[in-house]
């Protein structure tokens, strides 16, 4: 097999994007958000037109909820919510981007802006078509409809909101678990590879990556904690898989909701340049990356 150390691989630090552009934890990440766009916007030599009315609205936005604070702020809340929308247009777009060359494009009337989408994020603001989905257009599948149909009645007396309520604050509950939450994640790995039409191999074999792409010899573990006794578990499963499947990519995926800190311990993993062709990466960031090898690997063909 060819040295890895000669393999192109996306780099995490050139791929990665904070946690707060993609999700909100707490308010902290909101004003860490707002705050990271206002210096772009503020710089002259930029790619925003200083003067604009929409930039200068957004910039004096700023103004007033550093002088309100961030904490209990609805208005912040509501404003970086809309910028978590254009971002994540401009990523499916771009499919990378950074906030100091792609520009966003503000309204001039901000506060329009914000009322809009906390209509839209609270339960006023639903149409009232919204609130009378039937079954049918939730599942289209009859036999799953019937299912779900037995399960409402059974259980919720027919009440439709109640069974999808009691839905979501089930598999919120399970999702606190280790195991739940690793499975959450191989299969939002594997929703993104089959969007892209990337064929792949569940492995679960002891010692190597939980997923496997064939055609690119590229192997995807996924990790929802970490600490410093997990940390010989993963480079034997890691140093297992170059050896068995010569591999030309090692990928590890986190959550998105891995705390900085740990986050950082685990990347301590691929800064020490013991595995040439690893890269750890949070998974909001897992689409950018297979983008990436897709184009080094067409490069390589061409």
């Amino acid at each position: 097999m060819e040295d890895p150390s000669k393999f192109k691989r996306p780099k995490a630090s050139t791929i990665g994007t904070p946690v707060y552009h993609r999700r909100r934890r707490d308010w902290k990440d909101d004003r860490d958000l707002l705050e990271e766009l206002v210096v772009e916007v503020s710089r002259v030599d930029g790619p925003y037109d200083y003067y604009d009315a929409g930039v200068t609205a957004y910039r004096e936005k700023i103004k007033s909820f550093r002088e309100k604070g961030y904490e209990t702020n609805k208005e912040a809340l509501f404003m970086a919510m809309w910028v978590r929308e254009q971002l994540s247009e401009l990523s499916r777009k771009q499919g990378n981007y950074h906030l100091s060359v792609h520009p966003l494009t503000f309204p001039q009337d901000l506060d329009s802006t914000i009322h809009g989408v906390e209509k839209r994020a609270t339960q006023s603001g639903l149409a009232p078509s919204d609130s009378n989905v039937s079954l049918s257009a939730l599942f289209p599948e009859p036999e799953l409809r019937n299912y779900a149909r037995e399960r409402m009645q059974m259980l919720h007396r027919g009440d439709l909101k109640s069974y999808l309520a009691s839905l979501v604050s089930k598999e919120r509950d399970s999702l606190g678990t280790n195991s739940a939450t690793i499975m959450d994640l191989i299969h939002i790995c594997e929703h993104k590879l089959n969007l892209r039409s990337i064929e792949f191999d569940k492995r679960y074999v002891v010692g190597e990556t939980d997923l496997w792409i064939p055609a690119w010899a590229l192997g995807i573990e996924v990790k929802n904690s970490w600490d410093e006794r997990e940390e010989l578990v993963l480079k034997n499963t890691l140093s297992n898989t170059n050896f068995r499947l010569q591999a030309k990519y090692l990928l590890v995926v986190v959550p998105d909701s891995l705390s900085d800190e740990s986050f950082e311990m685990i990347r301590s993993v691929e800064r020490s340049g013991v595995y040439q062709n690893l890269s750890i990466l949070r998974i909001g960031d897992l689409g950018n990356y297979l983008d990436r090898v897709e184009e080094i690997e067409n490069g390589q063909r061409a």
